[in-house]
């Protein structure tokens, strides 16, 4: 013989103010704890502004002007190469020449890796010379991504030469 089945009514739970309540607590809970965990996280890993004081960077502009004006008046051309050595390290080549293609020797040239989304992963290097308009550095412990690789040649300690360039390290 086959035992009735209990009426549905008793079979399912109710549906009363406080489950509501409950079940409305742990969805929007479980939102905000998510929207909490995200902010958290975004302002921990914020590196700050690029430019401290963009109205005094907006001054600069003028001479910013002229000394890129200076740079294009001196007609060098500047070479670059980038290799890996190793498994982190990395080698930088630099070839500066004037206008007619001769070398220039004895210049005081840096190099730097920056990181476009992180500034506290920049890495700089002072090339030496390496031969006839030809100057050559190393930096160890390079991670892969992108970089640029901004180069500056150096007369009186004012930056007389700058290029810059981006490149993908693997």
């Amino acid at each position: 013989m086959r035992t009735p089945l209990p009426p549905a009514s008793e079979t399912r739970p109710r549906l009363t103010g406080r489950r509501i309540f409950a079940l409305f607590a742990v969805f929007f809970g479980t939102i905000a704890s998510a929207d909490a965990i995200l902010v958290t996280s975004a302002v921990r890993t914020w590196t700050g502004l690029e430019e401290p004081s963009p109205y005094r960077a907006s001054q600069r502009y003028n001479a910013a002007l002229h000394a890129a004006r200076a740079q294009d008046d001196r007609g060098w051309t500047l070479e670059s190469a980038v290799r890996r050595e190793g498994r982190a390290g990395v080698a930088l080549s630099v070839t500066l020449r004037d206008r007619d293609g001769t070398p220039l020797d004895g210049r005081t040239v840096l190099a730097r890796l920056e990181r476009p989304t992180d500034k506290r992963a920049d890495l700089s290097v002072a090339l030496a010379d390496a031969g006839p308009g030809t100057y050559a550095g190393r930096v160890g412990a390079v991670a892969g991504g992108q970089w640029d690789l901004v180069v500056e040649v150096r007369e009186d300690g004012a930056v007389a030469f700058r290029r810059k360039a981006r490149l993908v390290l693997n």
